[in-house]
């Protein structure tokens, strides 16, 4: 066995030296004002007692030795060299040094700069003679700007440890021989040398480094690099390599974290040369790495390497993983590169391979369900049609493209910006979604952040340079996960400029952020329009980003709204667009949450000359500076109306308002602000925070306002000298200050309601007072504060007398109904008629006079009434009749019957209400409305009332008397008969005569025989049947002849032509509403195709006949009885009831 070599000679070079060193003259250095290196700024340690290079004394037994050609008695200069002996540093830049480098107990930095040599032989050395002391020699690169090559760098002696350290430096030596700690942190070194021991040291540390040893002796055995303790070694990559075969490892026992470990040796036995790399944790190679054939790379377990493209695994060599061999597979992820427009290459994965192997594959585009090809960069064109679609309303067809998927969206915004291979550019290609469209899926978080991960891009349709011009339908589909992150882009969203127009399409999920004019469906909206479209998605951007467009300049939104979170890092931040520059917004709204640094609007950020109308905010508003409102931050010389705000606002600075934050030059009219609060330093209003310029009317606040410096009102901060507020309010039992924080300008009508004077409808019907147009209203009762197009509100008197006369004591009181009210009417003679004014005191102009009983042959009462002249030109009035069954009624003022004749000088008008035979003696009610929901005083009455009441009063009324006595008998007969309301029966008051119901049968009912009638083609008419309500129905059975096709037939009633009703084998024609006067009147019945004719003549009383002169049996006696009563009705109608 080889012995083991002991290198310790270097050590004792410097004795020698010492004794025969020579006092040297100092040399001038021409090159020192040149030098560019500078020393280090922090000190190292003590100054070491001796300090040579070669022959050059620096420190002689702690005295510097100053060579005056620095000019500083601080500064020993040398040929591109000097040292520092404030800081204790030598600076070598570009030196050539031929000598030792020799420190003696003390401390030394070395600062390399530039390419450094040493001859090979020469030594670096720090000495050691002294205890007590641990000295650190440093060798200190400048982060990689300086470099060493030199001879052995010895440090320490025995019994004394000296520390070595090495940082930021490229080193190249022959060995590193150090009876201390080494440490090596973000450096290169190579040592190389025909020894057995590389690199030594008590304790060694390599940190962030590579580290390269070589032991090229065969004659020594030992390890290359060798440490007392273990070696810790973290985040480098590690080359030690022997050429003499032993038994002794070529390193000492060490820690790895993050590093690459590459072992050469030869084998002992065998003396055949061996390679592994081993990898710990997740390393990174700092040099390229190849694993030749028949070498191996083994990886603990979840160990990987960061750059595998520095590594190269030869054909033959092995992979292992945990000391198994990984063999690669297609498992992984798959992705995909662009080759050229016909081919890709894909990439698939080695899954859980630690160096990140990957088999690459050419492929032919395809494109798959969403419209990509696998490698995202080939779209599927959208369908043109030519036949279709009429885009801009003219009256003929135009060329659309339709979009049905991801795809073909991405597709089209490559022809309108010209950026697709082969395809001509096209700004006014118009286009229709025909399908909701999703490009990525959970781009935002529930909160509407961006969510983690990673998102296709989206490029905006058009450009600044090439806006786009067609037009776009949506067809009320919607675009999700669109997603756009790029800080220095402008006129960001679906589409970037839009001079043409975009209509009825919704962004949902989606994310925009880029320096100005981002907005959810357009960034720019130049002369454009968008119509019926909304953003749910997030819009951000450094200034100008708005919800639906983030520059809206002489274009117009329409029916958009947004949700999503808009945000600006500076201004112009608004829910629906942040800058409205000439353009309109109308019947838009904002609902997410909008914030930014200043000029921040719930619906604009900026209104520049631009129009607002019937727009709101529901959303949160807050600016980090000023110029915050809630509809509009700035209103510069624009016009604001019928728009309101419900949403908190704040602002750290000046200028904030309910509606708007400053109204410079503009018009707000018809706005209110309800949101909770509106809170600024100054200048803060609940309307607007500052009115410059302008004019604000019909306006109101209801939040709270606060500040925290001057000018804070109710309805506004500060009112200019130039500026006119009229006829606005806030609530002043939420805010207690007062309406102007400082007024300068033009008010009137500007104060202050409380909360209950809201609620009584006052500050509606004020806000509406002076307009012609219908604007403000308020459901009083239901609503506390007014609403734009709410219900009108009036204001109406109340009077303490009747009329209402000049002078008389008068109150008021908001409503929505136009009414004024008055005192009690006086009736002291109790005749229904004010004893002042002579007016109906029903409350309605209506008084009943009187009833009657019908006469026209039917069963009902007549209502007489007196009316006011009112009621009587009110073409709306009616009387409403409430019936038994509750079926109601409604007889027009208008179509009443006016009698004159039944009291001189009155004219009443008759209202008829007719009932079913068996509802005498339930309650008929009835009550006169007017044509604004008034309501007189009901009246209740039955059929028996009057007709008993003509029974009662016989000698009055004798020819009516057997007709009420006829009347009420049928009334009690069908009341039994259909088993209605029998426990208070019509007759129930008439005496036994009465009650006696004569026969008619000789003279009268014997009249009335129907005769069959019959035809050998068409059938028959078989039998009748009656139907008994108020008045009666006839029905006829006609029964056709076996082949007959009834569909061919003609029907018909005296000459009037009527539709049958089926009912099993026979077909019914029926003649209603016969009057009770006219029941014994025959009328022709006929049935007939054209050829042939089946006629007869028939009346109700024919079925009477049947019915009574049946024999006994054939129907139910309460049938017969009832059919006599009504027989009898008949015959007493004929003399007193008469057709109309």
């Amino acid at each position: 066995m080889k012995q083991k070599q002991r290198k310790r000679g270097a050590k004792r070079i410097f004795a020698g030296a010492m004794a025969v060193l020579m006092v040297l003259s100092a040399v001038d250095v021409s090159g020192w004002g040149v030098m560019n290196a500078k020393a280090e700024g922090a000190t190292v340690g003590t100054t070491p007692q001796y300090l040579t290079i070669g022959s050059t004394k620096i420190i002689d037994n702690g005295k510097f030795q100053n060579n005056e050609g620095s000019g500083n008695d601080t500064i020993y200069q040398g040929t591109n060299w000097y040292y520092d002996r404030t800081k204790n540093q030598l600076v070598l830049e570009n030196a050539s040094i031929s000598g030792h480098i020799t420190s003696m107990n003390g401390d030394l930095s070395i600062i390399l700069s530039g390419t450094n040599t040493m001859k090979s032989e020469m030594l670096i050395q720090s000495i050691l003679t002294e205890s007590g002391i641990v000295p650190t020699l440093e060798i200190n690169g400048n982060n990689h700007n300086g470099s060493l090559s030199c001879g052995t760098i010895s440090v320490g002696d025995d019994g004394l440890n000296n520390n070595l350290n090495i940082m930021g430096a490229t080193l190249e030596t022959s060995e590193i021989d150090c009876s201390g700690s080494v440490t090596i942190e973000n450096s290169h070194v190579v040592a190389n040398d025909d020894s057995s021991t590389v690199i030594s040291g008590d304790k060694i540390k390599i940190v962030d480094s590579y580290v390269e040893a070589k032991a090229t002796t065969e004659r020594y055995e030992g390890k290359v690099i060798r440490s007392n303790q273990p070696i810790n070694v973290s985040g480098s990559q590690i080359v030690v390599s022997r050429a003499l075969a032993c038994l002794d490892p070529v390193l000492s026992d060490c820690n790895f974290s993050n590093s690459i470990i590459t072992k050469q040796w030869k084998e002992y036995e065998k003396e055949v040369n061996v390679t592994k790399t081993y990898v710990y944790g997740k390393a990174t190679l700092k040099e390229d790495l190849t694993i030749a054939s028949g070498e191996s790379i083994e990886f603990e377990s979840g160990a990987s390497i960061t750059n595998p493209e520095k590594l190269t695994l030869a054909e033959g060599a092995s992979l292992l993983v945990d000391g198994a061999e990984h063999i690669h597979n297609t498992d992984g992820d798959v992705t995909y590169t662009w080759k050229d427009d016909k081919e890709h290459i894909k990439n698939v994965a080695c899954k859980d391979c630690p160096i990140g192997y990957v088999t690459k594959e050419t492929e032919t585009h395809s494109i798959g369900e969403n419209g990509f090809c696998a490698c995202n960069e080939v779209y599927q064109p959208a369908n043109l049609t030519t036949d279709k679609y009429d885009m801009d309303g003219d009256g003929s067809k135009d060329e659309v493209y339709e979009i049905s998927n991801a795809g073909q969206l991405y597709w089209f915004a490559g022809l309108v910006n010209g950026t697709l291979s082969g395809v001509t550019q096209n700004t006014s290609a118009n286009a229709v979604l025909t399908a909701d469209i999703v490009v990525n899926k959970n781009v935002l978080k529930p909160d509407g952040t961006l969510n983690e991960g990673t998102f296709k891009e989206w490029t905006p349709i058009a450009t600044s340079a090439s806006p786009y011009t067609g037009i776009f339908d949506g067809q009320n589909h919607t675009i999700s996960g669109l997603y756009f992150n790029q800080e220095d882009s402008y006129n960001v969203g679906l589409f970037s400029r839009n001079n043409g127009k975009i209509a009825n399409a919704g962004i949902l999920d989606s994310y925009f952020y880029g320096t100005s004019k981002v907005g959810g469906v357009c960034g720019n909206n130049y002369t454009g329009t968008i119509t019926n479209c909304y953003n749910t998605g997030s819009v951000s951007g450094i200034g100008t980003a708005g919800g639906v467009s983030g520059y809206n300049d002489n274009g117009s939104i329409t029916n958009c709204y947004n949700t999503g979170n808009v945000s600006g890092s500076s201004g112009f931040v608004g829910g629906v667009s942040g800058c409205n520059s000439k353009g309109t917004i109308i019947n838009s709204y904002n609902a997410g949450s909008v914030s930014g640094l200043e000029f921040v609007g719930g619906v604009s950020g900026d209104n520049s000359k631009g129009t607002i109308t019937n727009c709101y905010n529901i959303g949160s508003v807050s600016g980090s500076e000023g110029y915050v409102g809630g509809v509009n931050g700035y209103n510069n010389g624009g016009t604001i109306t019928n728009s309101y705000n419900v949403g908190s606002v704040s602002g750290t600075e000046r200028h904030v308002g309910g509606v708007s934050g400053y109204n410079d030059g503009g018009t707000i009219t018809n706005c209110y602000n309800i949101g909770s609060s509106v809170s600024g330093s100054g200048y803060v209003g609940g309307v607007s925070g500052d009115n410059s310029k302008g004019t604000i009317t019909n306006c109101y606040n209801t939040g709270s306002v606060s500040g925290t410096g001057v000018n804070v009102g109710g309805v506004i901060g500060r009112n200019e000298s130039n500026a006119t507020i009229k006829n606005c309010y806030y609530d002043s039992t939420i805010y207690t200050g007062t309406a102007i924080g400082y007024d300068g300008g033009t008010t009137e009508k500007v104060e202050g309601k409380t909360t209950e004077q809201y609620k009584t409808g006052e500050v509606a019907y004020l806000l509406q007072l002076d307009q012609s147009d219908e604007v403000w209203g308020q459901t009083i009762g239901t609503d506390t504060y007014p609403t734009l197009g709410g219900a009108k509100v009036y204001k109406n008197a109340d009077y303490k007398g009747c009329e209402g006369k000049p002078g008389e004591p008068v109150s008021y009181e908001y409503s929505n109904t136009e009414k004024n009210t008055y005192g009690d009417h006086p009736d002291a003679d109790n005749d229904g008629k004010c004893d002042d004014c002579g007016a109906i005191i029903d409350g309605i102009g209506a008084k009943l006079a009187g009833y009657s009983l019908s006469l026209t042959g039917n069963i009902g009462v007549n209502f007489y009434m007196e009316l006011s002249n009112k009621i009587i030109a009110d073409k709306d009035a009616y009387m409403q009749f409430t019936l038994p069954n509750g079926t109601i009624t409604k007889v027009p003022v208008s179509e009443a019957q006016t009698n004159s004749t039944i009291n001189e000088g009155k004219t009443y008008y008759k209202f008829p209400c007719e009932v079913s035979s068996y509802e005498m003696t339930q309650d008929i009610k009835a009550q006169m409305f007017d044509g604004n929901g008034n309501v007189g005083k009901e009246y209740t009455y039955t059929v028996r009332d009057y007709a008993q009441y003509l029974i009662d009063h016989v000698d009055l009324y004798q020819d009516a008397y057997p007709f009420a006595v006829a009347m009420l008998n049928y009334g009690a007969c069908s009341q039994k008969y259909f088993n209605k309301a029998v426990d208070e029966l019509a007759n129930k008051y008439l005496n036994d005569d009465e009650l006696e119901i004569p026969d008619r049968f000789e003279g009268y009912i014997d009249n009335y025989v129907a005769t069959k009638a019959e035809n050998g083609v068409l059938g028959q008419f078989a039998g009748l049947s009656m139907v008994l309500k108020s008045e009666t129905t006839l029905n006829l059975f006609y029964e056709p002849k076996e082949g007959v096709d009834v569909s061919k037939l003609t029907f018909l009633v005296d000459g009037k032509e009527i539709t049958p009703v089926k009912r099993g084998q026979y077909y019914i024609l029926s003649l209603k509403n016969i009057r009770a006067n006219e029941l014994g009147n025959s009328k022709t019945f006929t049935v007939t195709d054209g050829t042939n004719t089946l006629t007869g003549d028939y009346c109700a009383m024919m079925y009477c006949y049947q019915v009574l002169r049946a024999a006994e049996g054939i129907y139910a006696d309460d049938l017969v009885t009832l059919v006599k009563a009504f027989s009898a009705y008949v015959y007493s109608a004929k003399d007193v009831c008469r057709s109309n």
